[in-house]
């Protein structure tokens, strides 16, 4: 576990995330009697300036 880490029950649909780990080899968190599973972290690219200038155009139209 590291900063910044989340994740999220499976059955109830809680997430938590991690803002001091603990250290320990083994940690495992529980929720709704389940371990609670990571949630990958995902990357979007930021939009190109032109995408973003034809989005504003058909906004003001």
């Amino acid at each position: 576990m590291a900063k910044g880490d989340m994740y999220k029950c499976e059955k109830c649909g809680l997430v938590v995330a991690i803002e001091d780990p603990c250290g320990c080899v083994a940690c495992d968190l529980i929720c709704c009697e389940v371990p609670m599973k990571k949630v990958e972290k995902t990357t979007k690219k930021p939009a190109k300036k032109s995408e973003v200038k034809t989005e504003k155009a058909e906004k003001k139209a």
